[in-house]
């Protein structure tokens, strides 16, 4: 699916999950890869103190205009989830017209909202040997349900952001997301 959510001058992403589930390097990759393809971006994130285990959720802002709103967003066009107390949360914060991409062996939806990917990331990762990809392979699903930012910066985002001896699984993983459908 194209959605057709860039043809809007700007689009809210908000990614949501426990700590240590790679919410923020999920949304860096997403802020890189959209720059490289000449659009304008912004990141802000949140996390408790604890970081591991608890909320957290990082939004990017993505633009073809060079000024970009403040970067709080109030209703999120898109919302990525990986953890179901992140989704409860967060998914009232949404457009109704939200694209709703989860971790579907984390997180269970029962609402009619928007419409609603499932990616069962966390099993794709266990098959390519490391579950800690699981969010690569949700980038890779995102940016294949935009349609609007090429896989060539994706994997230039990944390569300049991912430590050289995880850059092979990243990769990988990416092109699992990409290539998923439900």
């Amino acid at each position: 699916m194209n959605s057709g959510k860039l043809e809007k001058n700007e689009i809210s992403v908000r990614i949501c999950g426990a700590g240590g589930q790679g919410v923020i390097l999920f949304s860096v990759l997403l802020g890189k890869s959209a720059i490289y393809d000449n659009l304008n971006a912004i990141q802000t994130q949140s996390y408790g103190a604890e970081q591991r285990g608890t909320k957290v959720h990082s939004d990017v802002i993505i633009s073809h205009a060079e000024v970009i709103s403040y970067p709080v967003i109030e209703k999120a066009d898109v919302l990525v989830a990986f953890a179901q107390d992140a989704y409860n949360f967060y998914s009232e914060d949404t457009a109704s017209d939200v694209l709703i991409i989860i971790n579907s062996n984390m997180v269970q939806v029962s609402e009619d909202k928007g419409q609603i990917f499932k990616i069962p990331a966390t099993e794709l990762a266990s098959e390519l040997g490391n579950k800690r990809v699981a969010n690569v392979i949700m980038y890779g699903a995102l940016l294949k349900k935009l349609g609007k930012i090429s896989t060539d910066a994706a994997m230039k985002s990944i390569t300049d952001t991912v430590p050289k001896a995880y850059r092979e699984i990243n990769i990988k993983a990416f092109n699992k997301g990409y290539e998923y459908n439900e």
